[in-house]
């Protein structure tokens, strides 16, 4: 009677704790659920794209005046070891910006083979194209209209790539497009949607159907939003000595459940925790941080302190 009883408790207690189990997964399933679509209705835009340069009083004058950005912000951090300016075409609670650091110990810039171009709206492409040229930028690529659209490439004293590209109207924000090169578009392109809550706008596929580039981005469509342009790698040769684009920041609404969203996707995906969630005491702003499968960097900033302009 007593091992009766005994066995009774012990598969009562089984049943208990298998019960428990359950429960606790279809929370934990639930909760992931709920966060991952909690993200696709954050308030999300490209706040600015961090870049190492090697002089920046030339590049300050051949942004502003090759290019027609504005010098919003400069600053010395010495503790840091950089001194810094910000550019954009309009004001940081409503334009994508460039924030461009010189490092204290070295002039060095090295961009390597992945990082692919700014993109910059304009009403002229030949026209900016002449005043990017006039002001330190060299011509890589003259003018030419591809699928009805007129574009042209120029290249600064660091290297980096700037695509000037044609529109009928003026555009809401004239620095309208980043291009990273990816190993795998499918991967990519859905880490961007789960992880950052992006929209894939457009595709183009190649002769065997394969994914070659997806743009993607906020908003209803590409006119709303800056635009994040993804193409394979191919036959480029992945450099990991790339320092000179370094981060994209980007707006969120709630840090933490950033971070939660980060984490599920990087553990599906690929990817890293680079920064749990921290309120930075000097300028009191919220932030984590997360790198792509394929090491490319975001920090996602708390929208509310950004619009304070500490940052």
């Amino acid at each position: 009677m007593a091992n009766k009883m005994g066995l009774s408790s012990i598969i009562l207690c089984s049943l208990l704790i298998f019960s428990l189990i359950i429960k606790t997964s279809f929370a934990a399933r639930n909760l992931n659920e709920n966060v991952l679509e909690w993200v696709k209705k954050d308030h999300r835009r490209f706040l600015r794209a961090v870049i190492h340069v090697s002089d920046l009083n030339n590049s300050i004058k051949t942004y502003t005046q090759g290019f027609g950005m504005k010098l919003l912000k400069r600053r010395k951090f010495t503790d840091r070891g950089y001194e810094d300016a910000i550019v954009g075409f309009g004001p940081q609670n409503t334009h994508f910006l460039l924030e461009m650091r010189q490092r204290d110990e070295s002039n060095n810039v090295f961009i390597g083979t992945e990082f692919g171009y700014f993109g910059i709206s304009t009403q002229d492409v030949y026209k900016s194209m002449e005043q990017a040229r006039r002001n330190g930028a060299v011509v890589i690529q003259e003018p030419e209209k591809v699928d009805q659209t007129i574009s042209g490439m120029v290249k600064d004293e660091n290297g980096y790539q700037f695509k000037f590209i044609q529109c009928i109207s003026a555009p809401i924000d004239p620095l309208s497009q980043i291009m990273l090169r990816v190993q795998d578009l499918n991967i990519s392109t859905n880490f961007y949607s789960k992880a950052l809550g992006m929209k894939l706008f457009k595709t183009q596929n190649n002769s065997q159907g394969q994914l070659t580039w997806g743009i993607m981005g906020y908003g209803r469509n590409e006119s709303e939003t800056t635009l994040l342009k993804l193409e394979t790698r191919n036959n480029i040769s992945r450099n990991d000595g790339r320092d000179g684009y370094s981060m994209l920041y980007i707006s969120t609404e709630d840090v933490k459940k950033s971070n939660e969203v980060a984490k599920l996707v990087t553990k599906e995906l690929g990817g890293n925790i680079i920064m749990e969630p921290v309120l930075v005491p000097t300028i009191n702003v919220k932030m984590t941080g997360f790198s792509d499968p394929d090491a490319w960097r975001m920090i996602m900033v708390d929208n509310k302190d950004y619009q304070r302009g500490t940052l």
